[in-house]
């Protein structure tokens, strides 16, 4: 009975290590697959993780002098649910940022399985709650920033500014 139970408990935990592992895999593949879409938009990007001043776990994808941009891969339609959301500690750097340069923006985006949408940093209201899943085998709730469909923009329109030109 007890080689039972420690082998469930083993298995339970390959599984979902394999699922974590398939879910990482699927948001790095994604940016790549973007990142010349991304270029477009905002000019020539480095990957944060690439950075040995960042590294591999820094709130941020992707930047320039400009632009930080975080990028969240899913697996819905950007629309699909009322709102879309990312972690908060993204929102709390976002603003460390911006008090040593004030004049870069910063975006959270979604690749999404219709597209790429985004928000531009506090362009708009925001609520704080927690989000998360528990499908890996643990609780992964934390603090996030909760963004309203009607808030976030398709990426061809994030540099509009409030006349509707490029700024």
């Amino acid at each position: 009975m007890r080689f039972l139970q420690n082998y469930f408990l083993y298995y339970s935990i390959i599984m979902d290590y394999k699922k974590q592992n398939k879910d990482l895999s699927f948001g790095f593949k994604s940016e790549n697959e973007i990142h010349e879409i991304l270029e477009e938009t905002f000019g020539k990007l480095f990957k944060s993780k690439l950075n040995p001043e960042m590294g591999e776990y820094y709130e941020f994808d992707k930047y320039n002098e400009k632009y930080f941009i975080e990028i969240k891969s899913r697996r819905i339609k950007h629309d699909q649910y009322n709102s879309l959301f990312f972690g908060k500690n993204k929102l709390i750097k976002g603003e460390q940022l911006l008090k040593k340069c004030s004049n870069l923006r910063i975006f959270y985006l979604w690749k999404c399985i219709d597209g790429i949408y985004g928000w531009e940093h506090k362009s708009s209201e925001y609520k704080i709650c927690k989000r998360g899943r528990n499908d890996r085998g643990i609780n992964e709730y934390d603090d996030c920033i909760d963004i309203k469909q009607k808030y976030i923009k398709p990426l061809k329109n994030l540099l509009d500014n409030i006349n509707g030109g490029e700024s």
